[in-house]
């Protein structure tokens, strides 16, 4: 139920985003390629501002918490020490908050929406339909 509410929300947030900031066409080629590539290498990306051993930010610590405490490994990638990621970043996937998470390329939102997943104990069930393997998964 969560899951479906979440997206909605995720929809209309994108959908206002795109409208106000003219993301549509924001981001070269060049940049949309290194992104599509980042989030399709690793099975769970995060952009994060900081790194899993030192995040800088409340939110970003409070994803790197979720994922760690469901044992699940991730991939992050600190915006804070590249400002074309961090931007364009956030006109890719049409979200306009760090940090991001993805999963199998897919993205999932951010620190609100994993928090909530996780709390309403949906996010192993997630993590198991991607295939991903977590401390309290069936796999």
């Amino acid at each position: 139920m969560l899951r479906l509410a979440t997206r909605q929300a995720t929809a209309m947030l994108r959908s206002s985003y795109s409208t106000a900031s003219g993301a549509a066409g924001g981001l070269s080629d060049e940049t949309r390629q290194r992104i599509d590539g980042i989030v399709k290498k690793d099975d769970v990306v995060v952009f994060m501002k900081g790194t899993q051993q030192e995040p800088a930010c409340g939110f970003s610590r409070n994803v790197k918490l979720v994922l760690d405490f469901h044992n699940v490994k991730f991939r992050d990638y600190n915006v804070l020490t590249d400002a074309e990621l961090r931007e364009g970043v956030k006109i890719y996937s049409e979200w306009p908050t760090i940090p991001q998470v993805y999963v199998k390329g897919e993205f999932v939102g951010g620190c609100d929406i994993l928090v909530a997943m996780h709390k309403d104990g949906e996010i192993s069930d997630f993590l198991d339909e991607k295939g991903i393997p977590n401390k309290y998964g069936s796999k």
